[in-house]
């Protein structure tokens, strides 16, 4: 019986080893939510929690689920409405004092606000009650959680005011949609005086006051104080506060003051704008635009932007938002229709035939370079704030900071979708500008990431391939050295994406000829990079244009070889997967320039030494290459100045000729050649200090 225990325990941990993550974590769920669900019927029953260390139990079970939020969503119901029920319960015991009700509230947010954090408030907020009357109910509660104040930010978060505020934000969040006048459903307006007024009732400047006081904290109420601002004021109703608002934006992004507190108040009145630039309609939007845009403008100039990378990334999403309420909603019919359920299927006949870049392949550039059909566009007019918004998204491309260059390529994706084709090809002129040999590498990953939501929007057409394509190879080796070290891993790890995405948007008719070019540069990447993050990017990209690009010779082969546990280690990628994949046609020679050109030379000497041992693993494959073009080519770097390119030469033209000796080939004895080897060994033994017993060069 013991034995049999043991075996299925053994056999539940090979399932858990070998399954994917997802499955581990839902079987292990559906044994959690027993736990889960017995804790909350105990406080579903009793109307509140009764022991707060239920409430850490939920909140600890949830924690472990933050990176696969959507194994929760299918009992979010359960949970969230009958924990909602209880707030609203309370909320309605207007009787009672604030304390007692606050008491009762807390622990339950706290439960509520950990399922926000794991799965996201639009998930959450679904299952959030929303009759009209609840309206009152929740401003009443809020303005007892507000005016109750935590000593300190420690005390406020592990009493559960914080989580309290959230949960009664994002209720307040559902509730302002109501459709209806919200005067009507305020009963202290008295009489009604002010439906079909432009003033606001005393509900919403409540809601007004303790959303401003908010869009100040440096904590998660500053954001959700910001979508419910722009859920409340692009109402139609809410004209006259929002133009109000919007004066009190412009105050605070005027005010250039270093005070901490003024900072996160210019934070939260620029995120504020950004959601209501998009959630608004254009209608209530577009009177304020001149304003805002002066205002962005001048603030993405100022030194306070220059050193807050979050205010930056703020006014990008911005600016972004006020490009997109300029320029009117457009089918483009020049855009990339993409993928049908068979390879290589066209949609649409007005798409850009797969023959125009067979043309360019075979030399053909006559009907190459004719411009899509673009007859049926209509010109258009673009306003010079689309021009200046444009050419901030680009420069925000350059931005040293990697979460503002983010953005700004989603913008420049969004943007760009709404203009013609003649224009948004001299977005791509401009985008490839970045990739000029005088550009930092924040531009050279600015543009990667921009090249990438360009063609996964549809808007790099085939048509450029020519000039994309060079530059995105040259992006997946971009490694420059600085001193002691290089930098450069994350324009590498964006030029992944970027075939990646090339994978997903186009078809297999259009990409066939493209594979052929990138297979063996992402590969080369994939096996020989120096950082894990790269490597594994590399092989995903390979993997997502091997599964939706059809029949790739070997493809299915080298993607079971080079996957993802098996680049985790250098050793294994340099000696075990590149070994595997050099054998199939293409790589070889590939793999060998790489080792030649990039790797013996590196900084890091354990890299130099792995390529050293790479080399010799494949030279089997071809000896009469290695014994000429490649030891050919490392006898001159022996000699060369540079310390590191001398230890790596001698170090892999020593592997190199042992590799041969064991595999029998025979070297011609050449006195000059020889002359060149006692050089090396001399070398070695004066630069590396080598003892000459060690010396493998000796040795054979």
């Amino acid at each position: 019986m013991e034995e049999q225990l043991k075996m299925g325990v053994t056999e539940v941990e090979e399932d858990d080893e070998h399954d994917s993550k997802e499955s581990v974590l839902q079987r292990y769920f559906l044994q959690e939510w027993k736990l889960v669900k017995s804790l909350l019927d105990d406080i579903i029953s009793n109307g509140r929690v009764s022991d707060i260390s239920s409430v850490h139990k939920i909140r600890s079970i949830m924690d472990k689920y933050q990176e696969q939020g959507q194994l929760l969503e299918p009992y979010l119901e359960s949970m969230v409405s009958p924990l909602m029920y209880i707030v609203r319960s309370k909320a309605v015991e207007r009787a009672a004092a604030s304390e007692e009700i606050l008491e009762v509230i807390k622990p339950v947010c706290i439960i509520i606000y950990s399922l926000v954090t794991v799965c996201g408030y639009k998930a959450v907020v679904k299952f959030f009650p929303h009759q009209v009357s609840d309206l009152e109910l929740a401003v009443s509660l809020l303005e007892k959680c507000h005016n109750t104040q935590a000593g300190t930010s420690l005390r406020q978060e592990s009493t559960g005011e914080m989580e309290a505020k959230c949960v009664i934000l994002l209720w307040l969040y559902i509730l302002v949609l109501i459709p209806f006048d919200i005067a009507s459903m305020d009963t202290s307006a008295g009489n009604n005086n002010y439906v079909g007024s432009d003033e606001p009732p005393p509900l919403v400047l409540k809601i007004l006051e303790i959303s401003k006081d908010y869009l100040s904290n440096a904590g998660p109420m500053r954001t959700i104080s910001g979508l419910l601002l722009s859920r409340l004021l692009t109402r139609p109703d809410m004209t006259k506060a929002f133009t109000s608002f919007v004066d009190w934006t412009h105050e605070v992004m005027s005010c250039m003051s270093n005070d901490v507190v003024n900072h996160f108040q210019l934070l939260g009145a620029v995120e504020a704008l950004g959601a209501m630039f998009k959630n608004g309609s254009p209608k209530v939007l577009v009177s304020v635009i001149p304003g805002v845009w002066n205002d962005t403008s001048a603030l993405m100039k100022s030194n306070t932007a220059a050193r807050s990378p979050l205010l930056r990334k703020y006014l990008v999403k911005l600016t972004q938002r006020i490009g997109m309420i300029c320029l009117p909603p457009r089918h483009q019919s020049w855009r990339y229709v993409g993928r049908t359920s068979t390879l290589g299927g066209h949609i649409t006949a007005d798409r850009i035939e797969t023959n125009q870049y067979n043309n360019y392949i075979n030399n053909d550039l006559s009907n190459f370079y004719q411009e899509p059909d673009c007859h049926d566009e209509e010109d258009m007019d673009v306003p010079d704030i689309v021009e200046e918004i444009i050419e901030l998204l680009l420069s925000g491309l350059r931005d040293t900071d990697t979460v503002v260059r983010w953005s700004a390529a989603k913008g420049i994706g969004r943007v760009t979708s709404r203009l013609t084709y003649l224009l948004s090809d001299e977005i791509l002129s401009s985008v490839l500008e970045l990739f000029s040999p005088s550009e930092g590498d924040g531009s050279w990953h600015g543009g990667c990431l921009a090249l990438a939501e360009l063609a996964r929007r549809g808007l790099l057409l085939p048509i450029s391939f020519h000039k994309v394509i060079p530059v995105v190879i040259k992006a997946l080796h971009y490694d420059i050295r600085r001193g002691p070290h290089s930098i450069g891993s994350h324009v590498r790890d964006a030029a992944a994406y970027v075939c990646w995405a090339f994978g997903r948007a186009y078809c297999h008719a259009d990409m066939k000829s493209i594979l052929q070019q990138l297979a063996p540069h992402l590969l080369t990447v994939a096996c020989y990079d120096r950082e894990v993050n790269c490597r594994r990017a590399a092989a995903a990209a390979f993997q997502e244009n091997v599964g939706r690009q059809g029949n790739y010779p070997h493809g299915i082969d080298i993607v079971n070889t080079a996957d993802y546990f098996a680049l985790s280690s250098r050793t294994n990628s340099y000696l075990h997967v590149a070994v595997c994949i050099a054998q199939y046609d293409g790589y070889l020679y590939t793999f060998v320039d790489e080792l030649l050109n990039n790797k013996i030379c590196h900084w890091d000497k354990s890299l130099r030494e792995l390529a050293a041992n790479a080399l010799s693993s494949l030279a089997k494959y071809d000896l009469g290459h290695f014994s000429s073009t490649a030891v050919g080519k490392l006898l001159p770097c022996t000699l060369s100045s540079d310390l590191c390119m001398r230890h790596g030469a001698t170090l892999a033209i020593g592997e190199v000729i042992l590799a041969l000796h064991e595999c029998e080939y025979i070297l011609l004895p050449d006195v000059s050649s020889l002359s060149v080897l006692i050089v090396v060994v001399i070398s070695s033994h004066n630069q590396i200090r080598k003892p000459w017993r060690n010396s493998k060069v000796l040795t054979v």
